[in-house]
């Protein structure tokens, strides 16, 4: 009952919101696009459906939604054993709505629609991604634009996780980010800010269920977050902490994390730097570097971007390569990768802008070796994608 009750919440904002403006209510499109005009800016715009600032109950109705393919095709040998697979995915089908009504409040849910994986794809309703309401205090003690919400979240630890998947300049994050990434956490979230500096804090049950909230029976997760401007670029400084057993732990699988990012510009780069280190709940050690360098080729259009990133375990061997595309392609030719204790990868890539990060092109060739222990592996996996959002 707990889990239709919840799907019937979430599920049927997303599907139905418009439905709530029949009657007197007029509705107004924020835009209204020649017949045959610029298809870029109806894409950008045509998820907001409603805006009136003056309006007392109802101020804005937004949808918004991405499509993500992607392909990859992967060589690689483990510990004498050669692997090569290929295969397409659909890596994320999202939709969504948001409100914002009675002057401060907003509520936000989303869906995904993607379900099977790899060389298995097929649409269909799969989970919630998140569903939270949000108020807008605003200045309140000294502190700036003052939001306090409620939920289930993305909670956004390390450089790479602060990017919106929507905007990402790899077909995929780094293993070091995505080892530390959590799974949709339920909790408080508050944002704010003060002297040019970004303050986020966060309280979140441990406990995790794709299909609903957590519940407050078990152990407690501590997040903040700090972003400012230093040395000429941007700082965001992330911690986590998870009071909770092993046993306890849901959606986040070690005892404490930290991360640094800057982002600045060298020499007509862009360039990404993060450092993260952290815990596990046995008393290990797993930390590591992602250094990317980007650059358009031609603006707006065409930009190439290069990644590495090195991530290293001390006291078990905790590493090995991910799951897309060098594990599903090991996976299906029947060979299990073992764990080892450093990593090291190296992609490249271009990204064709057809309309700006709404709908672009990618591709990118990345090679990744995992050492240590029983670990002898290299695999390299050439990667196409099809990205897209509204």
């Amino acid at each position: 009952m707990k889990h239709k009750l919840i799907q019937a919440i979430g599920a049927g904002f997303v599907a139905a919101t418009s439905g709530a403006f029949a009657g007197d209510v007029t509705v107004i499109p924020v835009s209204e696009p020649e017949p045959c005009g610029d298809w870029c800016d109806t894409l950008k715009n045509i998820g907001t459906v409603y805006k009136d600032k003056e309006n007392p109950f109802i101020q804005e109705v937004k949808f918004f939604g991405r499509a993500h393919q992607q392909w990859g095709h992967t060589d690689g040998e483990t510990g004498g054993t050669d692997f090569h697979e290929e295969g397409d995915e659909l890596r994320r089908l999202r939709f969504g709505t948001s409100v914002k009504f009675l002057n401060g409040f907003q509520l936000k849910a989303r869906a995904n629609f993607e379900n099977g994986g790899f060389r298995s794809t097929s649409i269909r309703y799969s989970g919630f991604d998140e569903l939270n309401l949000e108020y807008d205090i605003g200045d309140v003690a000294g502190f700036e634009d003052v939001t306090v919400g409620y939920g289930r979240y993305k909670v956004a630890f390390g450089g790479e996780e602060h990017e919106s998947s929507k905007k990402i300049k790899t077909v995929e994050r780094s293993l070091i980010n995505n080892f530390y990434a959590p799974d949709r956490a339920t909790g408080v979230l508050i944002e704010a800010e003060r002297s040019d500096v970004d303050f986020t804090l966060g309280v979140f049950t441990v406990d995790g269920d794709p299909e609903t909230f957590g519940q407050w029976n078990g152990g407690i997760a501590y997040y903040g977050s700090l972003a400012f401007e230093a040395g000429e670029g941007d700082v965001t400084l992330d911690l986590l902490i998870n009071d909770a057993t092993a046993e306890e732990s849901e959606v986040i699988d070690y005892e404490w994390a930290s991360s640094a990012t800057f982002e600045t510009e060298v020499g007509g780069f862009d360039l990404f730097t993060n450092a993260t280190y952290g815990e596990t709940h046995a008393g290990d050690n797993v930390y590591g570097i992602v250094i990317m360098p980007s650059k358009e080729l031609i603006e707006d259009k065409l930009e190439a971007v290069v990644r590495y990133q090195w991530a290293r375990s001390s006291g078990a061997d905790l590493l090995r390569p991910q799951s897309r595309n060098t594990r599903n392609a090991a996976g299906l030719d029947g060979v299990n990768i073992p764990r080892g204790d450093e990593h090291h990868s190296i992609y490249g890539g271009l990204n064709y802008f057809v309309c700006g990060h709404n709908a672009k092109l990618m591709t990118g060739v990345e090679f990744e070796t995992v050492d240590g222990g029983d670990a002898d592996t290299d695999a390299t996996t050439l990667w196409l994608a099809a990205r897209m959002y509204f």
